[in-house]
């Protein structure tokens, strides 16, 4: 049986390892946050002010920073509407959940694209725009950061989406395709 395209491989490279953990993790978050209303996507445990909404808008936020910004030095869109909103990252904006997905997923799609850039070898070696301890952080880092980031929010993600409807499980199934893969 084939693997799901978001499943790291048995073995590769260093970029491919990290990257396939990566996409792992979007894939599992996603499943996590897929098909829910707005009311869902707002749901709160009364422990915590997170909602899966506001991780999908938070994580958008941080995939534009870490590989739009910092990584290719590009314009970051959707971090920086955010901000301009003045809204709390955590706090997911308007009532169509259709938009709270395409913002996720259109995140997703552009860092995946700047990704692909990163696979010859050194290519996780090089400065990233972060300055860190008086140096840049490398591209490394920030991917690492990026990987911790994930596996706290899908953590926080399945306790929201199990309170919601039940939804247990530590990856999608292996039929689940995120958006940002495209249709055979």
């Amino acid at each position: 049986m084939n693997e799901p395209l978001w499943e790291p491989p048995p073995a590769g490279t260093e970029q491919q390892h990290l990257f396939g953990m990566l996409d792992r993790l979007r894939a599992t978050f996603r499943y996590k946050a897929d098909g829910l209303g707005i009311e869902q996507l707002d749901f709160r445990l009364e422990s915590s002010e997170l909602s899966l909404g506001g991780l999908l808008q938070h994580l958008a936020a941080v995939e534009d920073e870490k590989f739009t910004w910092l990584i290719a030095r590009r314009k970051p869109e959707t971090l920086l509407a955010l901000s301009a909103e003045g809204v709390d990252q955590f706090q997911l904006i308007g009532t169509d959940p259709a938009a709270a997905y395409r913002r996720y997923d259109q995140a997703v799609a552009a860092s995946r694209r700047i990704q692909q850039g990163l696979l010859q070898p050194g290519a996780l070696d090089q400065p990233s725009a972060l300055e860190f301890d008086g140096g840049k952080a490398s591209v490394r880092r920030l991917v690492c950061d990026l990987i911790e980031e994930y596996g706290r929010h899908a953590g926080h993600a399945d306790l929201l989406r199990e309170a919601i409807d039940g939804r247990v499980g530590e990856d999608p199934p292996r039929d689940y395709l995120p958006p940002w893969y495209p249709r055979t």
